[in-house]
């Protein structure tokens, strides 16, 4: 369960096509610091199993998708305690979870896709070293073309792209600076505890390509929150995909005000009962499109 975009095109031609889910969404790194549990290192896919991804509640609109999850930080330790990676523990009545706000903006007749995301930490834990990661596999031009994509990082507007010979592009930014680039063959591509931080390179020559852009937050303490929102396009050429971002980004700028309205809103905040038992079951492979 949790969140990723399963197909993206552009005037019709795919960008996003067939990619795993893993690699069409946000990643998650922090530390994990309690006075029981001491120090524990934590990466999040945006694709975690229920129960340690909980649905609370959803709501789909003409224009405007919202999604709410939980992270249950208890459900991922009793993961590490099952597969010895970390000794066992004592749970009490902490409070133990990560609420994560999808805001999904995708209007008519816009170049572009924003979508917010607010991570508010309702847990008794210090997240330490926050990191969100931004990871798409863009195939570009589908299926014909997912191996056949260059890559690009234009600093100035702090935008990562793919495009390949038919001068089609795909690309993304976020409206919080990013600290960290990378583009990689998508078979190499690594987030784990000896590499935290995205390289600042970008893959030379063409192949099946993933583009990741980093955001550091230092640490997030308990009841603290922190929001961004990414800008998703396409181009015929890399001019256009620059200006569409560029655009999306002030549009997205203009709506922070009714994104924070609803995160902090009691219908937004109320468990769905439909989902309750959902939660409980532990789950192989749940996403949200």
């Amino acid at each position: 369960m949790g969140f990723s975009i399963k197909e993206l095109t552009y005037k019709e031609k795919p960008l996003l096509f067939l990619t795993e889910q893993e690699f069409a969404g946000p990643w998650f790194s922090f530390v994990l610091k309690g006075e029981r549990i001491g120090m524990i290192p934590v990466i999040l896919k945006n694709i975690e199993p229920t129960p340690i991804y909980k649905m609370v509640n959803t709501r789909t609109g003409t224009t405007i998708d919202r999604i709410t999850l939980d992270f249950d930080i208890k459900e991922y330790l009793k993961k590490l305690v099952k597969g010895n990676i970390i000794p066992p523990l004592k749970f009490r009545k902490e409070n133990s979870l990560i609420r994560l706000y999808v805001d999904i903006f995708n209007p008519p007749k816009v170049p572009y896709i924003n979508t917010f995301f607010t991570i508010k930490n309702i847990s008794d834990y210090n997240l330490i070293d926050f990191s969100m990661y931004f990871v798409f596999d863009f195939d570009v031009n589908g299926l014909k073309g997912f191996d056949n994509d260059y890559s690009g990082y234009d600093e100035e507007n702090d935008i990562i792209y793919q495009y390949d010979d038919t001068g089609l592009y795909a690309g993304f930014s976020p409206i919080s600076k990013s600290t960290h680039y990378e583009s990689s063959l998508t078979k190499d591509f690594k987030i784990d505890n000896d590499k935290l931080n995205l390289s600042n390179t970008l893959y030379e020559g063409m192949g099946e390509i993933l583009s990741s852009l980093q955001i550091e937050f230092m640490t997030l303490e308990p009841d603290h929150s922190f929001q961004t929102a990414l800008v998703i396009s396409g181009g015929l050429n890399k001019e256009e995909l620059i200006q569409n971002i560029k655009e999306g980004k002030v549009n997205a700028i203009r709506y922070l005000a009714q994104v924070n309205r609803s995160v902090k809103s009691e219908q937004r905040n109320q468990q769905e009962e439909a989902f309750m038992k959902i939660n409980l079951q532990e789950g192989i492979d749940c996403s949200q499109k």
